[in-house]
């Protein structure tokens, strides 16, 4: 039942979203009921081909909906709302089209410039929406992005400041410690569990410390890529 609920959720990934706000530009007419918010860490697995499975007669050549997907592995959820009762649960794998055969495109172009400079295995965070859409009297499900950035390389200063963005080492004023310095890694060190009680740990800036913080920050062991 499990293995059953996780390809429903990756097949479901691949419904596009609608040409309007592919290209950025305002839908008239609509009515968006959000049924779920998804704010995760994936890894990118590449980009491949999806072919419609409609049976229309313009299927699958001609309707516009096969094209070039990419796909990811989630390896950490930041956030998770359900706003409605039939919103997607968590998933394990999300996909969606970028462009399809007919080069119409299905995400804005900040998007797709982000995937085109992504190599399989790089992290990004990821963010996406499940809604119900209702335009012009005709409704279904929608998933738009909301956010696909690259994770920076491991151990580089936009690395730490992506980190103090999930760990949060300011307090309600916005004050804390500078990132980069001793007394910010400790702060992230003790919010993580990577230091014990007593502030045992790996050494400051040490590669075990580095992989520590990437473990607990992202979810995933550092790679070649990171």
């Amino acid at each position: 039942m499990i293995r059953q609920r996780k390809r429903i959720s990756w097949i479901l990934a691949l419904v596009p979203v609608l040409t309007g706000w592919a290209d950025g530009g305002a839908l008239t007419g609509t009515n968006v009921v959000t049924l779920a918010r998804h704010e995760t860490v994936a890894e990118f697995r590449g980009t491949n081909y999806h072919r419609c499975l409609g049976r229309t007669a313009l299927c699958p050549d001609q309707c516009g909906e096969s094209g070039a997907a990419a796909s990811f592995k989630v390896t950490k959820y930041l956030s998770y709302k359900k706003l409605g009762e039939h919103g997607d649960p968590k998933c394990d794998q999300f996909a969606f089209m970028i462009e399809g055969n007919m080069k119409n495109p299905k995400v804005p172009s900040a998007i797709r410039d982000v995937v085109r400079m992504l190599a399989k295995g790089d992290l990004v965070f990821l963010s996406w929406n499940h809604d119900y859409v209702t335009v012009d009297g005709s409704s279904g499900p929608k998933r738009p992005i909301v956010k696909l950035e690259k994770i920076a390389p491991i151990g580089t200063k936009a690395w730490m400041e992506q980190v103090d963005r999930v760990v949060g080492t300011k307090d309600a004023a916005g004050h804390g410690p500078t990132i980069d310095s001793d007394e910010w890694m400790i702060a992230v060190s003790r919010k993580l569990g990577v230091f014990d009680a007593q502030g045992h740990g790996p050494d400051l800036r040490s590669k075990e410390w580095v992989g520590a913080i990437q473990r607990k920050t992202f979810g995933n062991e550092p790679s070649a890529n990171q």
